[in-house]
Formats: C-alpha cells, sequence, structure tokens
C-alpha cells in the first residue's frame, strides 16, 4: 500500500447457489493473499454452515453475535475476533443466523442490515476495541439464494462466484447470476461481478477441459484466466487453519501461487471498474 494512498474499504462477497463450490475456501485463501500483500482484511462467515469460521479458522462466536447485530442493526466490532495472523480478522456465523435465513425472525428492512452494519464499521471502525479500518472485507455466503446472500450483496461493492464446472454447477451459475441481477435492480445498482473463478476442477483431463471450454463460451471475460484445480494439499491448508500462501513446504507453493494470480487477476479488474 503506497504512502497517501486513499482509504477505501471495498466488500467482496463470495457466493454461489451451488454448495461445494469452494466459497470457503476460496474466501479463506484469498484472505490470505491480501494480507500477504499487506492489506487489513476482514472475512465475515453469513453462512450458518460456520464453515469459514469454525472450520477454517478456528473460531466461535461468542455472546456478541453477527445475527444479534443483524436483528437489533447494532453494531459488529464487539462480535469480530482477531485470527492467529496479524491483520486478519474474522467475524464468525452462529446460530442466530438460522432463524434470519428460515424468516422465522422477521426484520424490517432485512435484506439492508448489513450494509447498515458495515457502514458504522467502515465509518467508526472501534478503537476501544483495538481495531482499525480494513482495507478489504470478504463475505462468505450461504449455498442459498435466500435473506442472508441477499444481505451480503446489498453490502457489497463486487460479487465472485467460485464455479463447479460441472452439469450441476453450471445450472446453479445462471440462477445464481439471476439473483445477483435482481439484487442490482432493487437494492444494490453499483454492485458489479468481478468475476467467476472456476475451482475444484482437474485441467489434466479431458472431460474437465472440455467443460471449462464450455463454462468460457457461455460467459466469456467474465471467467478468470487462472483455473483452481482440486487438490489434496488444498484441503490439507484448510484442516490446518493456515491459508496456502502461508503453508510450509514446496509442495503447497503451486496452490499458493494460482491464488495469487487469481487476486492479481481481481485485482486489475477492480482497476479497470474504476479507471
Amino acid at each position: 500500500m503506497g504512502a497517501g494512498r486513499k482509504f477505501m474499504t471495498r466488500v467482496i462477497s463470495v457466493t454461489n447457489l451451488k454448495g461445494g463450490s469452494a466459497k470457503s475456501t476460496t474466501t479463506f485463501n484469498l484472505a490470505g493473499v491480501l494480507l500477504e500483500a499487506g492489506y487489513r482484511v476482514l472475512c465475515i462467515d453469513i453462512d450458518p454452515q460456520k464453515t469459514l469460521g469454525e472450520a477454517f479458522f478456528g473460531i466461535q462466536a461468542n455472546n456478541k453475535t453477527l445475527s444479534a447485530a443483524l436483528i437489533n442493526d447494532g453494531l459488529l466490532g464487539s462480535a469480530i475476533h482477531a485470527t492467529q495472523f496479524e491483520g486478519l480478522y474474522i467475524l464468525p456465523a452462529d446460530d442466530g443466523l438460522k432463524s434470519i435465513k428460515s424468516g422465522q425472525t422477521l426484520i424490517e428492512g432485512g435484506e439492508l442490515r448489513l450494509r447498515s452494519c458495515l457502514t458504522r464499521l467502515k465509518n467508526q471502525p472501534d478503537p476501544m476495541l483495538g481495531l482499525k479500518p480494513f482495507d478489504w472485507v470478504l463475505i462468505d455466503c450461504p449455498p442459498s439464494l435466500d435473506r442472508l446472500t441477499m444481505n451480503a450483496l446489498v453490502a457489497s461493492d463486487y460479487v465472485l462466484i467460485p464455479v463447479d464446472p460441472g452439469a450441476g454447477g453450471r445450472g446453479a451459475l445462471g440462477d445464481t447470476i439471476e439473483y445477483v441481477t435482481s439484487a442490482q435492480k432493487w437494492y444494490n445498482p453499483t454492485l458489479k461481478i468481478i468475476g467467476l473463478l472456476i475451482s475444484n476442477t482437474d485441467t489434466r483431463t479431458v472431460y474437465d477441459q472440455s467443460v471449462v471450454e464450455v463454462v468460457r463460451e457461455m460467459y466469456g471475460d467474465l471467467v478468470c484466466k487462472t483455473v483452481v484445480n482440486a487438490s489434496v494439499r488444498v484441503r490439507e491448508s484448510s484442516e490446518a487453519q493456515t491459508p496456502l500462501v502461508f503453508c510450509k513446504g514446496n509442495e503447497y507453493s503451486r496452490y499458493a501461487a494460482m491464488y495469487r494470480n487469481v487476486w492479481q487477476e481481481l485485482a486489475q479488474r477492480v482497476g479497470q471498474l474504476h479507471g
């Protein structure tokens, strides 16, 4: 980050209707790349399955929760946890999100609550809790198109869609893009799809090569050039609660480089969007 850079917090939602499309893995590893690049990063787990917060970061919600902040239009600061990596924070999911997702908890203006909470956090990060402004906020969304996902889209500047290139993944992708279009129309007209990231694939096989080409033919320049291959190393990194860029050993370097390349593409696209 250059000296004198005008500060701006930017928000990316990582979303796809299809489960198993590597949303949490993508969020986790991009957060690592951003931290490595010198940015302060907040990850928000808005998925009631709690994979990003509990499984990947090993951090559970306490009595101050994301769901309570959404319901009460309250402050997020006390629900944010530091991770073992300085400059990287997590706002973990909690069980209260289930009632918001199901509609059991009725909230006036419910789709706008996360944006409201994040706006306050951007303007007043709560130095009493040792929080300074964040450069990037990454939101890990549930595998469903519901009020929680809409909250994330309404609060975001950009959407990144990890894509499972199989037949089921391509079908879910169309529905996901339609949902993003709905968010743009009704709530957030400046929201941009920053890219479609093909993940969970093996480009050494003829089948996966062919389906990757199908996705590229369908969506053109929206599709990132970098493809993230499936690997046991990626799973090991998540189980070790360590983003790939911080894993020791040459066997991880190839996969860490993939996520660095993804970020280089996304950063270029952000620059293009903002002239």
